[in-house]
């Protein structure tokens, strides 16, 4: 397991509104590689955590680091690939220069066989001349998983990457992200659609209110048969009581 991508969350906090709203209430975890979950009802602090990641968003107090670096720091110097849940593109791009733009911005990096593996898989050479802005949402979902491997990084994070798509688009996006798999990689996957993530994590992490509230493996998940929306659901019902 690379160094690089070992991502240490420490007593993190966020706090909106002059600390009167809570997202995030002392969040400590070490993520090692692999696929990670991240699962939580709405207003969770899911986003608020690969925010945090991404070193787009400042944490009122803990810190976050990968390899090492302070998250912010390591954006700045290291291809960090990251899908928010509503991305905006540059609508008067097409396809192609879009992803030569990010390929100029990390130094013009030649893609990788999983970059090209994907990119064929998701047809975008058909794409290539089309302006984002008349994208489908799956359409725009497979450039986004491409974009995101531009300059081969060690984090990989997603935001709600299956919200809206059909079934053929989440099974295609499923197989992308699986394929973009490697060692030293590590890939964060935030979403409600729990059967889907199920199949794509090897680690799930629960978050209620702003608290980590559980930290399974997938072998933990279904070593008691039970479905990780049953799971989750459980758990649920736990902190309500």
């Amino acid at each position: 397991m690379s160094e690089s991508s070992i991502v240490v969350l420490q007593d993190l906090r966020v706090a909106f509104g002059g600390g009167k709203l809570v997202a995030l209430d002392g969040i400590s975890v070490t993520l090692r590689g692999g696929i990670v979950g991240l699962v939580g009802a709405n207003g969770a602090g899911k986003t608020t955590l690969l925010r945090c990641v991404a070193g787009a968003q400042v944490p009122t107090s803990g810190s976050v680091s990968i390899g090492g670096v302070e998250a912010r720091r390591y954006r700045q110097s290291v291809p960090l690939g990251f899908i928010p849940a509503q991305p905006r593109f540059p609508a008067y791009l097409s396809v192609a220069q879009f992803l030569d733009g990010l390929r100029q911005v990390c130094g013009n990096p030649a893609m990788t066989e999983c970059e090209r593996d994907l990119a064929s898989a998701f047809d975008l050479e058909r794409l290539a001349d089309r302006r984002l802005n008349t994208l489908s949402l799956g359409q725009s979902r497979r450039v986004e998983v491409v974009a995101a491997l531009i300059g081969d990084p060690d984090l990989i994070l997603f935001d709600e990457p299956t919200n809206g798509l059909d079934p053929i688009a989440m099974t295609q996006l499923r197989h992308g992200i699986i394929a973009a798999q490697r060692p030293g990689r590590c890939i964060v996957v935030s979403s409600h659609h729990l059967d889907e993530l199920q199949r794509l994590a090897s680690r799930v992490l629960f978050l209620k209110e702003g608290w980590l509230v559980g930290d399974h493996s997938a072998a933990e998940l279904s070593s008691d048969g039970q479905s990780l929306e049953a799971r989750f659901l459980s758990t649920e019902r736990v902190i309500h009581a």
